[in-house]
């Protein structure tokens, strides 16, 4: 899931950098549908909900935060929204009104594909799964330099770290945030994974389950041995789920998230058999990947798989969320990746992406900006060591039809860090204006 093998990315598109973005006239499940897709009616209410959604991000009025989420969420506790960040779940509806109003004040501007959501119904419960956008705009302003040079100074006298490695985060961080450019204002727009569940809450589709997403960038942004911060949220979060009272998590729940670490992720071949056995096969399967892979179907699940055969996933099973209605589960998991990247690897890695900079048909300065950035992620990562040890959040929705439950679909992502100006380049935000 972050290795170096060249990902088939289903509905994206390279830019002039080499990197990947989504391609916004791509529908990823045109043509498909799921073989239990409730009436039109049911998908016009689900798909107005979502419109009404995206009309909440798009006002950001503050004072009408209360009623957008006692209008579009089920009222209580069993209601889980998982953001982009570690520690951003979010369990109960007055937690739903604390992550609205922070991210109508403080998040970027958001905007979603509604009216192409891929939306499946099986009586009182519907799950959705759809692309969008997340617009930064960064100004350059004193206070904005002095907050970067907070955070250095925090980070050069942070315990638990070699000099070599405070040396190349640093750098890392001044990569991405300092070149000097002729624009004072400028926008960046990364792509946005959405995915959910609705309940029939008194005749009308009302949102229960959120999981919000943004790729990762060249490496996920939280390896462990690069900061304790980084293990202390991911427990914190862990911890927040003791809190979650109607835990539906069942001995065969759990025994079907434990597949995922036996027979799928570390296997340098999945079959597929397998996948049918785990998966519902009759049903169009899918998983989004951390990288806004957008996988379905049988073979291309397997293949997803099947690329990630040198990783290790470990999840925290005890601490996993499970909700049920009727014949459908929806449940909320953490886990930890490992992998081991050698410094040839990564230096290699670095050449490979400086290649495809030195034939792309950009400004000398603005290849020198991206190099830049290139090799700065090397000299952070090896300066660590070969050993990797990520976060993973997965959600998904799993279907009790048989003897056995079988996954619908996955949603697999990694914490996005605060530091955002330049992990994607600039051209990014033009191309998807175009």
């Amino acid at each position: 899931m972050y290795n170096n093998k060249g990902y088939k990315r289903r509905g994206l598109r390279v830019n002039k950098f080499g990197v990947q973005y989504l391609d916004k006239s791509t529908k990823v499940f045109s043509g498909k549908r799921d073989t239990f897709h409730g009436s039109s009616d049911q998908h016009a209410e689900i798909r107005e909900v979502l419109r009404q959604f995206q009309a909440g991000y798009t006002g950001r009025d503050i004072e009408k935060a209360d009623a957008f989420v006692e209008e579009l969420f089920i009222t209580g506790e069993d209601t889980c929204v998982l953001g982009t960040g570690t520690g951003e779940l979010f369990l109960g509806s007055e937690q739903v009104k604390t992550l609205i109003k922070d991210d109508w004040k403080y998040w970027g501007d958001v905007n979603i594909d509604w009216e192409n959501a891929h939306i499946s119904v099986e009586g009182e419960v519907a799950w959705f799964a759809t692309t969008g956008s997340v617009k930064y705009t960064f100004e350059d302003t004193p206070q904005r330099y002095d907050s970067y040079l907070d955070f250095i100074q925090k980070k050069a006298g942070e315990p638990g770290l070699t000099p070599k490695q405070k040396v190349t985060f640093i750098n890392w961080v001044l990569a991405l945030s300092y070149h000097q450019r002729e624009e004072e204002k400028r926008e960046y727009v990364w792509p946005l994974c959405l995915s959910g569940v609705l309940l029939k809450d008194a005749g009308k589709w009302k949102i229960v389950h959120l999981q919000f997403s943004i790729p990762k960038a060249n490496f996920p942004d939280e390896r462990f041995e690069n900061s304790k911060e980084y293990l202390e949220s991911y427990n914190k979060q862990n911890a927040m789920v003791d809190g979650y009272r109607n835990n539906w998590m069942t001995v065969e729940i759990k025994a079907l998230l434990k597949s995922l670490e036996t027979e799928f992720v570390g296997q340098k071949t999945v079959s597929k058999e397998v996948v049918s056995k785990y998966f519902a096969a009759d049903s169009l399967p899918y998983v989004i990947g951390p990288e806004n892979q957008w996988c379905y179907g049988i073979e291309q699940v397997r293949e997803f798989f099947t690329e990630n055969g040198d990783l290790t996933l470990s999840l925290d099973l005890e601490h996993a969320i499970a909700s049920k209605s009727g014949e459908v589960t929806w449940v909320t998991v953490t886990g930890i990746l490992k992998q081991d990247l050698t410094e040839d690897e990564l230096a290699e890695r670095a050449l490979e992406e400086l290649d495809n900079l030195f034939r792309a048909d950009l400004a000398s300065k603005e290849k020198l900006f991206a190099i830049h950035r290139s090799i700065a992620y090397v000299l952070k990562e090896s300066a660590i060591g070969v050993n990797y040890t990520c976060p993973l959040r997965l959600t998904a929705v799993i279907l009790n039809r048989g003897m056995e439950p079988t996954f619908h679909h996955i949603h697999f992502s990694f914490p996005s860090y605060w530091v955002f100006e330049g992990k994607v380049d600039s051209v990014l935000g033009r191309e998807w204006r175009e």
